[in-house]
């Protein structure tokens, strides 16, 4: 399981670290001038979560650049967790959802049609569901839980530009509940399986 851990966060730093290079190579002096400009976008997607394509992920991004390379965001995630698990050993999922709210710092790298951003994201993570036991053996039990937590990672945003509209995709990396709860890279083991991979469509409001 070690080993796994050491992997997953090998292959995750690489990357990062090859969109980072990959960003830096393409920046274009022709679009200095785009880099100087105040701009606010909106960018509406869909994703799954890296744990085999389990859950469904309706997102959305809301990015200002205010000065030169600086971006601020905020970002948006209703998850709908385990969609295709709703069954097993006689107990039913009878409703399974995150809500994700986080807000991040960065900065932003431009090529002649593309931006590159790079953020770290911090913020709140609600978790709620709810099990029943229906199995026609036993008297039919429920149990719901709502729980909080933090929420805290990487992100990286590429857009791919069209006038003022634009294709994104997006990747974000979790962190939590790495170090929080101990400095042993095992943490990072299962974060690997919830790394966000999303795409949408967007749109420069100003």
């Amino acid at each position: 399981m070690k080993m796994n851990a050491i992997k997953y966060l090998i292959l995750s730093t690489s990357l990062l670290s090859g969109i980072y290079a990959f960003a830096q190579k393409y920046i274009s002096m022709e679009t200095n001038k785009l880099s100087t400009v105040r701009q606010l976008t909106i960018e509406p997607g869909i994703g799954i979560h890296t744990n085999f394509g389990t859950d469904f992920l309706i997102t959305n991004l809301v990015q200002w650049n205010p000065c030169k390379h600086l971006s601020i965001a905020a970002h948006t995630s209703f998850n709908i967790n385990n969609i295709t698990q709703r069954y097993f050993n006689g107990i039913k999922t009878d409703y399974n959802f995150s809500i994700n709210q986080k807000f991040g710092v960065g900065t932003t790298f431009y090529s002649k049609n593309r931006t590159h951003t790079f953020l770290l994201m911090v913020g709140v993570k609600y978790t709620t569901y709810q099990e029943t036991l229906d199995d026609e053996r036993f008297d039919k039990v429920g149990t719901t839980i709502n729980a909080f937590s933090p929420d805290y990672g990487l992100m990286y945003s590429l857009k791919q530009r069209w006038k003022k509209y634009f294709f994104t995709y997006r990747m974000y990396v979790p962190l939590y509940p790495w170090p929080t709860k101990g400095s042993n890279i095992l943490y990072l083991d299962g974060n690997m399986d919830n790394i966000a991979l999303e795409l949408g469509f967007g749109m420069r409001i100003k």
